[in-house]
């Protein structure tokens, strides 16, 4: 994509906006990848502070928002991660793994018929995806509904 920018700024007479904007997505392509080193490496200061600058300067950006609300959540602040969470699902609600990660921050906040909708939510994206299955059935579990428990995680064995 880079490339193709490039190459349009060489054809335009905005030659100077399109090389800044060349530039900004290069910037931002080496923030992002600092930011998953930030956090895979547990430097979680670090990676909220580059999160929340990048949140700010791409707020349309999923990737963000969703490590925010990751590193949140790792450093107990999940009513603050719940809000990064929700944001990234806004973002990609065509993502699985979204939907199941606000369902997990929910689960844990006790707001287990909302984490329902959410597992539920990424299974109908993914019919495979089997932590979702998994975590559908210990939310169901916490709503005392054991039958349908029993009959998602014998769903998340299939699809392991």
């Amino acid at each position: 994509m880079l490339d193709y920018i490039l190459g349009l700024a060489k054809q335009d007479k905005d030659y100077h906006l399109l090389l800044s904007l060349h530039l900004k997505l290069k910037h931002s392509q080496t923030d992002l990848n600092n930011l998953l080193q930030h956090y895979e490496g547990k430097r979680y200061e670090e990676a909220e502070g580059l999160a929340k600058a990048i949140t700010e300067r791409f707020p349309e950006h999923e990737f963000g928002w969703t490590i925010l609300g990751a590193v949140l959540k790792q450093t107990g602040r999940l009513k603050q991660s719940l809000v990064a969470i929700q944001k990234s699902v806004q973002l990609i609600p065509q993502e699985a793994k979204a939907h199941y990660n606000l369902g997990l921050t929910l689960q844990e906040l006790g707001r287990f018929i909302e984490a329902k909708a959410c597992h539920e939510q990424a299974i109908k994206i993914d019919p495979n995806f089997a932590e979702a299955h998994y975590n559908l059935g210990n939310t169901l579990k916490e709503l005392s509904r054991q039958k349908e428990a029993k009959f998602s995680y014998n769903l998340s064995l299939i699809h392991i």
